[in-house]
């Protein structure tokens, strides 16, 4: 049995590890990703996205995909449709978004149903940038240092698909600040 100590030492070390292995994708490319849009639109990550730097939301789990919902809105407002007008003039990004959900071993008959179900609860205006990856999630885990499966992961890729920024977990305005700020370089 484990006592509190021995407890709390491998908390923290799981969880340093866990940051390791996230901070450990940084500079690396993204790795190709074959996916589908909520739309029915094929598109090959990183890609489709060349040219921009871009935001990619990753989720492999019901649980990190309801997580990863809770960003979708304020990634939106922030940074494909910020405000017309801000008292202290907004800042423009010139940034792509992309949300993937990583699904494995789903037969075609239930991809239909999860993009009917992503459909009916994810807004209409944000249906091209989410997207479904079939198959293997392994590879995708081991490639981009996923971790716990019951949170989103983000990364923010260069304009040639080169890892600059990783972080994870629930939406925060602290992790959005973060997120743009690795983006201020790519303000208009």
């Amino acid at each position: 049995m484990l006592n509190f100590k021995s407890k709390t030492f491998l908390s923290l070390t799981l969880l340093l590890l866990s940051f390791s292995i996230v901070s450990a994708q940084k500079g690396k490319m993204f790795p190709k990703m074959e996916a589908t849009t909520i739309n029915d639109k094929e598109i090959v990550l990183p890609n489709a996205v060349k040219g921009k730097a871009t935001l990619i939301g990753v989720a492999y789990s019901k649980k990190s995909q309801e997580n990863l919902e809770s960003w979708m809105q304020p990634i939106y407002t922030t940074f494909i449709n910020p405000p017309k007008s801000d008292l202290f003039g907004s800042t423009t990004y010139n940034v792509n978004m992309q949300f993937v959900a990583l699904a494995r071993g789903i037969a075609k008959a239930a991809e239909k149903t999860l993009k009917s179900s992503m459909k009916k609860n994810i807004d209409k205006k944000l249906h091209d940038n989410v997207a479904i990856v079939l198959g293997s999630v392994k590879e995708y885990k081991n490639s981009l240092g996923l971790g716990a499966k019951d949170v989103p992961y983000f990364f923010i890729l260069d304009p040639n698909g080169k890892i600059l920024f990783v972080t994870s977990g629930k939406y925060s305005p602290s992790k959005m600040s973060a997120i743009e700020d690795a983006l201020y370089d790519y303000t208009e």
